[in-house]
């Protein structure tokens, strides 16, 4: 192949990989990030 396939093709590799890095990055952080419950009510002291 020539190289200018061959480096346009390292770079769609590269922005692929970078991209799913990305996503899994998001979904580790919604899946495993704390969730904080919900404010308490002021009046009656319960959770909404």
């Amino acid at each position: 192949m020539n190289d200018t396939l061959d480096r346009w093709i390292q770079r769609v590799t590269l922005a692929a990989l970078l991209a799913l890095t990305a996503a899994l990055l998001t979904v580790g952080v919604l899946l495993y990030a704390p969730r904080t419950p919900p404010p308490q009510d002021i009046l009656t002291g319960t959770h909404r």
